[in-house]
């Protein structure tokens, strides 16, 4: 059984119990991300993640590392446009050294100076790595271009230059602000003790007080057609348009028409353009669901010559989806698949305790699996036609090109019915 408890601040447990395992996984998740930041202090949110493990009040970097280690435990962290998670993974009589270790750090960390200069040359390092990445360069030009002057377009990583200025005060006044318990959930799966577990959260997160940041606006986006030029081998494309927000009670279809159409090896534009042409080494999509906006994008990685066919035949086949949407074989796979995904995540704990703690933060709520199992098994290929025609439209299409110049065209056209 799942249980929520939600404590006076704000702050939400929510735990499950399953008996049959050993371990138990640990999600901290706290709404702050590069989405609640300014252009002065982009990258914020990305530099505390990494601060938090630079030491607490009572534990150095050092030991954070060892105490977790000593229990055969691990710990992690990522950071997102809307979220901050902390998250671990022990053996379920470990749990009170792995919750003690995230209380510690989310409550009392050391925001040292010096540490500081250090993990701005990591931050800067790491920045340096995306930027190697040709795919990571085009998603970064989609977002910025997509939601122009608005908080979402945001690096989550930060520009050099703002990283550069990022000082304590500004961390301190973030901090202060954002990780509150109003904003967060921790999420326990797994085999322990409930009660304890409970009774110890509701002490150290109960007294954490409330803040006051302000949720960011609504983005509104834009269109854009960009081609930048990188000495490399292979031409990245990034198709992308406005998609659903995670509170749409579509986004069941919105799975099924992605994975029919290309998140998967048996999706049309796997199957057509690299399977039976060649044309490409990969063909793959995202989607990206945030609190009052999402994308949809699709990308390919090819040999530059290719790219505009392999825009010819994307841009053809969403219109081929618009009109006649999907098999019903196509429709029964995708459907296959999700409801296989939400039955083999309950072999995980690490699924369930994220699961969980998805569901509190996305709908206030933990949603039972037969409603889930029931909502895919509802989506329809008229609801896939619906809702290809509300996402594809020529007015909403934007693309990025990343690759040789020389090898590319000076744009590219969409012809998008």
């Amino acid at each position: 059984m799942i249980r929520t408890t939600s404590l006076p601040n704000g702050a939400r447990i929510v735990t499950e119990v399953v008996e049959s395992v050993y371990s138990a996984a640990i999600d901290l998740w706290i709404e702050v991300g590069s989405a609640y930041e300014t252009a002065l202090n982009n990258g914020v949110s990305h530099c505390i993640e990494h601060m938090l493990f630079k030491g607490t009040e009572k534990r150095s970097a050092e030991q954070i590392a060892e105490d977790i280690e000593d229990v055969g435990g691990m710990l992690g962290a990522s950071t997102s446009k809307e979220l901050t998670k902390i998250y671990g993974h022990v053996l379920g009589e470990h749990l009170p050294v792995a919750l003690d270790i995230i209380c510690d750090m989310i409550s009392a960390p050391r925001f040292d100076a010096a540490d500081l200069r250090l993990e701005r040359k990591v931050i800067l390092d790491e920045m340096q790595m995306y930027e190697d990445d040709s795919a990571d360069v085009a998603q970064e030009l989609t977002y910025l271009n997509l939601w122009q002057g608005y908080a979402h377009s945001y690096p989550i990583i930060g520009t050099v230059d703002t990283i550069n200025g990022i000082t304590l005060p500004m961390i301190e006044e973030h901090y202060q602000r954002f990780y509150r318990p109003e904003r967060m959930v921790i999420s326990i799966a797994g085999n322990f003790d409930e009660e304890a577990t409970i009774a110890y959260l509701t002490e150290k997160l109960g007294k954490l007080t409330k803040g006051n940041g302000p949720k960011p606006p609504t983005p509104q986006p834009r269109i854009f057609n960009i081609v930048r030029n990188k000495d490399v081998e292979q031409a990245q494309m990034m198709l992308s348009l406005p998609s659903l927000s995670h509170s749409d009670k579509r986004i069941d279809a919105l799975q099924v028409l992605d994975l029919c159409l290309a998140a998967s090896a048996s999706s049309r534009l796997f199957r057509e353009i690299r399977e039976r042409r060649g044309l490409v080494y990969t063909v793959a999509s995202m989607q990206h669901c945030y609190r009052n906006c999402g994308l949809f994008g699709i990308y390919a990685a090819m040999t530059p010559e290719n790219t505009s066919q392999v825009l010819e035949l994307i841009v053809s086949e969403l219109d081929r989806v618009k009109v006649e949407g999907f098999t019903a074989a196509e429709i029964k796979r995708a459907k296959t698949q999700l409801r296989s995904d939400l039955l083999m995540d309950l072999e995980s704990m690490s699924a369930r305790s994220t699961n969980n703690a998805s569901d509190l933060v996305h709908y206030n709520r933990i949603v039972p699996l037969d409603e889930a199992r029931t909502d895919i098994e509802n989506i329809t290929n008229e609801a896939v036609i619906e809702l290809a025609n509300d996402l594809f439209k020529k007015e909403s299409l934007s693309l990025v090109v990343v690759g040789p110049k020389e090898e590319l065209a000076e744009s590219y056209q969409m012809k998008l019915s």
